[in-house]
This record gives C-alpha cells, structure tokens and sequence, in this order.
C-alpha cells in the first residue's frame, strides 16, 4: 500500500493543547524513529555556525556505536541505490557500506573530531574540513575536490522538546480577539564545497503583527533562526522564501498565541567517517596503510522527509 500524502494543517482550528498540536504535526510533517545524513550534518550547528557538542555519555546511554556502524552500512547501501546520485557520491557511500571494519573509533564527544587512528603519525584533520573535501588547515585539496566517506545515523532524542521543536510564535491575545499576522522566511540550502553531498541549510525569519485597523505593527516573539539536515532518504527540499498571512481569531474567554512549530526532529547518533590512506593516494606505499572508521558522537537535527516547510504555525488557546 502506497503512503498516504502528508495530511494539511487546519489553519482556522484553535488547538487546546501541546497533544493536539503534536498529533497534528505527525500527520504533516512525519518523522522516522531513526534517521541517516549523508556527508558532515549541518543540524549539528547551532543558528552561528558554531558546532554543538554532545559527549560520549549522552549519546551512548540511547544508541551504540557499534550498532551504529552497523546502521551506516544499510543506510549508505541504500543510499548508493537511490537513482540520482553522482558517480563520487555514490562511490563514498559505497566505502563505508563495503569496509570490513567493524569496530569504530568512538570519539569523546563531537568536537573531539579527528578522522584519524588515535595511534596516526599525522597531525589532526578535523572531521568537517574532511568531510567537506578540505585538508587538514581547511584549503582545498591539492588533488581536487572529491566527497568523503561521511555520514550521521542517529535514533529520536528522548530528552524534552526534541521532537518539533518550538521556533517563532507570537505573544498571548488576552480576552479573545482577531490578531493578523505576516510570516517572513528564508531558506538557504547548502551543500559541501566538494560535488553535491546535500547538507542541509539555514532558517530564518521573523513574525510581525498586522493591526486590524490600520496603524504600526511590530514583530512578535524572537527572530526565527535554526539550521537543519535533509535526510538521506529525503525526495523533498524545502521553498526558499515564504512569505505568508494567517488570521488568529480566539473567543473571548481565553488567551490565545500563535506558535510555531519546526518540520522535524533532533536525533542523537554519531557521524560515521571512514578514513584509508590508499583512497588518499597512498596505494603503492607499504608504509602507508592506515584504515580508520571513527564515531563521533553528536545530536543532530533533520527536517522531514516527508515535508517540503521548514515550519508551521498554529493557533493556541493557552491554558
């Protein structure tokens, strides 16, 4: 039986509570208990670019990183059957799909990021200049671009508000009332400076009042700003530039907001990168023969496959 189509959010429905609006989120934006990212995951960076770190506890105590070696292997071998993929994409997810390494080296936490074997005689060669086709220093590679054998698998995060995050919204409308707002969005997708792994992107945006009879209006709530992944399984992309207008009406005996509401999950896993010297043009060497495959923790957020909004907005009657 073919899945059925994401179903639409009812925007004149006034939603009472946290469960009702979750519910509908499942239906509009479905997330998997388990995702995949190809390449370095750009939802592991917060809304400045910077890194955000999970160590080795957190990440252990809800996935293993041996099973998670065992996860990238079937999620990079699907990938590589997917029907769009470049020749080099498709060849990187083939290395990690094909080692016969079995046994990560499991990282401390993701900042302690260095694809090589903890014994290496190289210096360190963090894993997103790797995984980008980047040297160690972060310059282009002297042997030209090329993608790397990178990847994130991760399950559900259990903690609070991981799945649907709150972003944007509006402040209560207290006694009822009309309240119209304009949403303004901008998606910026990214990929890798290398031949395409599709990384993910930036959101951000703003939300701004529009009074009933004319006058000033003001932005309502804190700026949007959030980055995410695509899955690897993911057909979808999100619009680039959304501007939209939606109409808040509440009775008069409650208090009521707009609230918005992400089209996806935080995932806790590791990013899965393989290292060989011989894929480095090491091949004829026999002093050269490292083979590493590191599990770097990490907590990642991924848009839904199955949607093509980075968000949705409903009307709350608070309690």
């Amino acid at each position: 039986m073919a899945a059925e189509d994401p179903k639409e959010i009812d925007r004149t429905k006034i939603y009472s509570s946290e469960d009702d609006i979750i519910a509908a989120m499942k239906k509009w934006a479905p997330v998997e208990d388990s995702e995949s990212v190809m390449g370095y995951p750009m939802g592991v960076r917060d809304e400045k670019g910077a890194i955000t770190s999970v160590d080795l506890d957190y990440a252990a105590k809800q996935y293993d990183s041996k099973q998670a070696v065992v996860d990238a292997k079937a999620a990079a071998k699907k990938y590589a059957a997917l029907p769009n993929p470049k020749t080099a994409l498709v060849t990187a997810a083939n290395k990690i799909a094909d080692t016969p390494l079995t046994e990560p080296e499991t990282r401390q936490n993701t900042l302690d990021d260095n694809v090589y074997s903890s014994s290496s005689k190289y210096p360190r060669w963090p894993a997103p200049n790797y995984c980008d086709g980047k040297d160690s220093d972060g310059k282009p590679m002297v042997t030209g671009p090329e993608p790397k054998p990178c990847m994130f698998v991760g399950k559900l995060d259990n903690a609070p508000e991981s799945l649907y995050p709150k972003a944007g919204g509006s402040t209560g409308i207290a006694g009822g009332g009309k309240k119209t707002y304009k949403i303004s969005q901008q998606n910026t997708d990214e990929k890798t400076d290398t031949v395409g792994w599709s990384m993910g992107g930036k959101v951000s945006g703003k939300v701004t009042s529009i009074p009933e009879n004319g006058g000033t209006g003001g932005e309502v709530g804190p700026e949007i700003s959030f980055t995410y992944s695509y899955s690897s399984t993911s057909t979808h992309r999100n619009m680039k530039q959304v501007d939209d207008q939606t109409d808040a009406t509440f009775p008069s005996e409650v208090k009521g907001s707009l609230q918005g509401r992400r089209d996806g999950a935080y995932y806790v896993g590791y990013i899965i990168t393989y290292y060989s010297d011989e894929d480095q043009g090491f091949k004829d060497d026999p002093n050269m023969t490292e083979k590493t495959l590191t599990a770097i923790p990490a907590r990642v957020y991924v848009q839904s496959p199955k949607s093509s909004t980075a968000l949705d907005y409903f009307n709350y009657q608070e309690s």
